[in-house]
């Protein structure tokens, strides 16, 4: 990996956690429904994107692109399931439980590709899955935490986009406006519909039945809160965070994966849950959010598959330093 590609992702790796955190913080303090509020993040985060590439024309060729749709469908699930995980767990759980992609990803590449894990690398996914089963047993409710469905549908969803981000045409070169404009039309591509089917929706769905939620650990997923829709303080709040953070975030993520491959992507950001574990506990000091205590088996869950995840890392790295040796 070489030095730009790691700093790239450290970067990647603070911009999402505070991404996270500031958005936990507004979902909780203005009660927000967090599938409204990410897609409308998604759409003006893309909308900044393609207004600072100034490259109409290659953003109207991505939208001829199906690896355009098909990415932009990934992000806005991925995106909206882990925002509505943060009702029920913290910034820091949520981060650890991303690391589930690691295996996640590692499996997909290996049912669609054929990149089969070295023996090196399989101790590594173990560990991450032990960290995870242990990382659920602290959760509050542990099955039946509406979260842990959210993650996972989340992080398949990630993989997913990972993977299509990499072999889209139009991700292959250096030209960081035509990457942005790129990055800028899949964000707004699936946002813009989702959005105005929930808007048309809300416009024929009855008050009490579109706010139903959730509201104990054992009842069904949140519903969409469709009245929120026409929300200015909606609008605001989700604009704010989509112009200076969920734009930014995506677009870095597609820098990273271009520059050191979506698996060492994956697992180069394994520092994230800690990064927004710092951002948390300054958010609690600062008052942003409420106080929380740390639980001592999610920490430890936590190092266990962050521990998985860097020794992904070595044993790829191990690997194509021995295959550059012979070459």
């Amino acid at each position: 990996m070489t030095p730009k590609g790691l700093i790239v992702c450290l970067a990647t790796m603070v911009s999402w956690a505070f991404l996270i955190v500031i958005s936990k913080g507004l979902l909780l303090t203005y009660n927000l429904d967090p599938w409204i509020f990410t897609i409308i993040q998604l759409m003006f985060g893309g909308l900044f994107l393609i207004a600072i590439s100034r490259k109409l024309g290659a953003t109207m060729d991505a939208l001829k692109s199906p690896y355009t749709w098909a990415y932009g469908v990934a992000r806005v699930l991925s995106a909206a399931c882990f925002t509505a995980s943060l009702l029920y767990i913290s910034a820091a759980n949520a981060g650890f439980f991303g690391l589930v992609s690691v295996p996640f990803s590692a499996l997909a590449f290996a049912l669609l590709f054929f990149r089969l894990p070295t023996a090196l690398e399989l101790p590594g996914h173990l560990t991450i899955i032990l960290g995870v089963v242990l990382l659920i047993s602290s959760l509050e409710g542990t099955y039946s935490n509406p979260a842990v469905y959210l993650m996972i549908f989340s992080e398949f969803a990630v993989v997913a986009s990972v993977i299509i981000a990499e072999f889209h045409p139009q991700n292959q070169g250096d030209d960081l406006k035509e990457r942005a404009s790129l990055s800028g039309v899949m964000l707004v591509a699936s946002a813009l519909i989702m959005l105005i089917a929930l808007a048309a929706l809300s416009l024929i769905t009855d008050g009490p039945a579109a706010t139903q939620q959730a509201t104990d650990w054992t009842s069904n997923l949140p519903l969409i809160d469709l009245t929120q829709v026409w929300s200015p303080t909606m609008w605001l709040a989700a604009i704010c965070v989509g112009i200076t953070l969920r734009g930014v975030s995506m677009f870095l993520s597609m820098q990273a994966i271009n520059l050191v491959g979506s698996q060492n992507y994956v697992a180069t950001i394994a520092a994230l849950p800690f990064t927004s574990l710092l951002f948390e506990l300054i958010a609690d000091k600062a008052g942003y959010l409420p106080q929380t205590l740390l639980d001592p088996i999610a920490i430890l869950a936590g190092v266990i598959m962050t521990a998985g995840s860097l020794g992904i890392l070595w044993a790829r790295q191990r690997k194509f330093k021995t295959a550059a040796a012979f070459s």
